[in-house]
């Protein structure tokens, strides 16, 4: 089953740009953390709201995964830490347990998933996908076959 997380962090001051470009110096941190159906990190400068005079910058962390949200969060610990470590009070990716209590002290509470199957796993997707284009394969490679021989075709998969 899918479960959503939004995690909203605010960067230490004048980190953004260093986070901007640890972001862009990624290179698909999410497709390796098992589970993930879609994530995304950015640096968000919300409305202006003050403190002490300045206005502050955030990461933004939303993502879509299967199973337990802490296992997915020390993964993404490791493989964000160049964006995290931005943040503050970062305690770095080596202490999962601090990992899981830093991102649940900023996480914010999401009511519904945008993933269209969120009963459907990433491995259920994926045998989906590659079922569907097997099928459109099969579908190109026996058109005009008459009925027995679309049906032998059909058996020797």
């Amino acid at each position: 089953m899918s479960s959503p997380i939004v995690v909203l962090a605010p960067l230490r001051r004048g980190e953004a740009d260093a986070a901007r470009a640890a972001i862009g110096a990624l290179d698909e941190p999410f497709a390796r953390i098992p589970g993930t159906h879609m994530a995304r990190v950015q640096v968000l400068h919300p409305r202006p709201r003050r403190f002490r005079g300045r206005s502050r910058h955030y990461v933004l962390l939303a993502a879509d995964h299967d199973g337990a949200p802490d296992p997915w969060l020390v993964a993404m610990g490791r493989e964000l830490d160049s964006v995290l470590s931005h943040c503050a009070f970062w305690p770095g990716p080596d202490d999962p347990a601090e990992v899981v209590r830093w991102a649940r002290a900023r996480e914010l509470r999401v009511g519904f998933s945008i993933v269209g199957s969120p009963e459907a796993t990433v491995e259920d997707v994926d045998a989906a996908l590659k079922l569907r284009d097997w099928l459109g394969r099969f579908a190109a490679q026996s058109a005009g076959l008459d009925d027995a021989a679309l049906h032998a075709a059909w058996e020797a998969r």
